[in-house]
C-alpha cells in the first residue's frame, strides 16, 4: 500500500509520507503527508490487489462515514478504532496537516482525482 501511494504521488520536488497505515481484511486506510498538506486515503484490495479508493480528511476517522463508504459497522467501527490508536503516535502537527484535506476526492488508477464532495459535509 505504501509502494502504491509512493507510486502515484509521490514527486522530487514535493516527497510523500505515509504513516500509519491500518488494515482490516480487504481494507485499509493510510494516512499521507505532502509539503503542507496531509489526508488520509481509502484502500481496497480488488483481485488481491491495492487500489486507492479515495482521499479524505478526517472524515475517514469517523466509523460512520466509513459505514456510508459501505463497511459493515463492526468493520467500520474496527478500522475507526485501530486508526485511532495508530495516530496516537504521531505528532498534533502532522495531525493537524491531516486534517487540512478539503472534502472527498474519488482517486482513479493513474492517481487522477474526483471530487465527490469538494465542501467538507458529511460522506452522504
Amino acid at each position: 500500500m505504501r509502494h502504491l501511494l509512493m507510486q502515484t504521488f509521490d514527486r522530487p520536488d514535493s516527497p510523500l509520507a505515509v504513516e500509519p497505515i491500518v488494515i482490516d481484511g480487504d481494507v485499509a486506510i493510510a494516512d499521507w503527508a505532502q509539503g503542507e498538506q496531509g489526508g488520509r486515503a481509502l484502500l481496497r484490495r480488488k483481485d488481491g490487489k491495492w487500489e486507492i479508493s479515495l482521499c479524505a480528511g478526517d472524515a475517514l476517522k469517523q466509523s460512520a462515514s466509513l459505514e456510508k463508504l459501505g463497511l459493515a459497522r463492526p468493520r467500520a467501527e474496527a478500522l475507526a478504532a485501530s486508526l485511532a490508536t495508530a495516530e496516537r503516535r504521531l505528532s498534533p502537527a502532522l495531525l493537524e496537516r491531516m486534517s487540512r484535506f478539503d472534502g472527498v476526492v474519488a482517486v482513479d488508477a493513474a492517481g487522477g482525482h474526483t471530487p465527490l464532495d469538494p465542501h467538507h459535509r458529511p460522506i452522504p
